[in-house]
C-alpha cells in the first residue's frame, strides 16, 4: 500500500510539472509560447514565456507589467530586448504567476506593438499589434481528489465520546492569546514580502543596465548594438514609469513630451538628450563609441532613472506676512 501511494505521488507530480510549448507566425513574426507547468497547485509559482523573432527593420514593445495578470499575481518578470538572430531579432519575456483561485484558468491574451526602427517611418506607418494567444492553466486545490473516509470498509458510525474538562490556568490563557497575536504578525509579514516581490520600472531597468554594463565590458566590438539596446532600454522605462509611448516617438518628440509633461529636471532632460541624440548619431551617421563613452553613457542614464524614480514631494508655498 506504501508503494502504491509513493508511485500515486510521482505520477501525480510529474504530470504537474509536464511543460508545454506553442508556436505560430502572425503577421511575419514568429511567436513560441512555453510554459512550465499547466496543471499547478494553489499558491504554486509557474512560469510563461513568450519569444517573438521580428524581422531586422522592426522594434517590439511589451506592455507595462502590472501585479495582476487577469486572475493571477505576477511575482517576477524579466525581459530581454532586440537580441540578434540568424531570421532577425528576438524579443524574450519571462512571467513568473500564481493564483489562490482554483479551477480552469486561464493567462490572458497579450497585445504587443510592432514599430519600424526607422524614424522617418515611425509616424507614416501605422502602429501594428501582435496579439499573443490566451494560455488554458489547472489549478487545483490540496484538497481535490481526496477520498472519503467514510467510504472504507470496517468503519463503524461516529460515538460520541463525553470528554472530562479540564481546567485551564490564566498563565495559560494568555500563553495561547500571545502566541496566536504573534503568529498573525509573521503571517503578515510574510503576505507583505510577497507583494512586494514585484518588480518596479526602477528596479528593471537598473538590472537591464547592469546586464548592459557586462556585455559591453565583455563583447566591445558589438557597441553599435550595445547602443540600441540602451536606447531601447531607457525608452522602455520612460514608457513603464510615466505611462508614455516613449517607444513610438523620435528623440525630439519624447523630449518634448518629457518637457511638456515636466516629467524630471532640465538637468535630466538635458542628460537624457545627450545620450538619446549620441545613439541617433552611431544609428544613422554611422558614429563609433569607445567602450569608455558608451559606459559613460549607461552611467549617466542610471543617475538620470534615480532622480526620475524619487517621490514627488509637493510644492508648498510660503504663508504670507499681513
Amino acid at each position: 500500500m506504501i508503494v502504491s501511494g509513493v508511485l500515486v505521488f510521482l505520477i501525480t507530480g510529474f504530470a504537474q510539472a509536464d511543460p508545454y510549448k506553442t508556436s505560430y507566425n502572425q503577421q511575419g513574426v514568429k511567436v513560441s509560447i512555453s510554459m512550465s507547468a499547466t496543471s499547478v497547485r494553489v499558491a504554486e509559482p509557474f512560469t510563461v514565456t513568450y519569444e517573438l523573432i521580428t524581422p531586422a527593420e522592426k522594434s517590439l514593445v511589451w506592455p507595462a507589467v502590472t501585479d495582476q495578470l487577469g486572475p493571477f499575481d505576477v511575482i517576477d518578470s524579466k525581459d530581454l530586448f532586440e537580441i540578434p538572430v540568424d531570421s532577425g531579432r528576438m524579443w524574450r519575456r519571462t512571467l513568473t504567476l500564481e493564483s489562490i483561485h482554483s479551477g480552469d484558468l486561464e493567462v490572458p491574451e497579450l497585445s504587443v506593438n510592432l514599430l519600424s526602427t526607422d524614424s522617418k517611418s515611425v509616424q507614416a506607418e501605422p502602429v501594428e499589434v501582435i496579439n499573443l494567444a490566451a494560455q488554458p492553466v489547472t489549478i487545483t486545490s490540496v484538497l481535490e481528489g481526496r477520498a472519503d473516509p467514510t467510504q472504507f470498509r470496517d468503519i463503524q458510525s461516529v460515538v460520541d465520546v463525553e470528554v472530562p474538562v479540564q481546567e485551564t490556568s490564566q498563565w495559560t490563557t494568555w500563553g495561547i492569546t500571545g502566541l496566536g497575536g504573534l503568529s498573525l504578525a509573521c503571517l503578515a509579514l510574510v503576505i507583505m514580502a510577497v507583494r512586494n516581490r514585484s518588480i518596479t520600472p526602477a528596479n528593471w531597468v537598473l538590472q537591464q543596465l547592469d546586464n548592459l554594463w557586462e556585455r559591453v565590458r565583455e563583447n566591445p566590438a558589438e557597441n553599435q548594438q550595445h547602443v540600441t539596446e540602451l536606447t531601447n532600454i531607457t525608452k522602455h522605462y520612460l514608457a513603464l514609469q510615466f505611462d508614455i509611448p516613449a517607444s513610438q516617438l523620435t528623440t525630439h518628440e519624447l523630449l518634448q513630451l518629457l518637457a511638456e509633461q515636466n516629467i524630471g529636471s532640465s538637468m535630466v532632460r538635458d542628460d537624457l538628450s545627450n545620450v538619446l541624440s549620441l545613439a541617433d548619431e552611431v544609428k544613422f551617421a554611422g558614429l563609433n563609441l569607445s567602450v569608455d563613452e558608451l559606459q559613460a553613457a549607461i552611467h549617466t542614464v542610471r543617475q538620470s532613472v534615480s532622480e526620475l524614480s524619487k517621490p514627488l514631494v509637493p510644492a508648498t508655498a510660503d504663508s504670507e506676512v499681513s
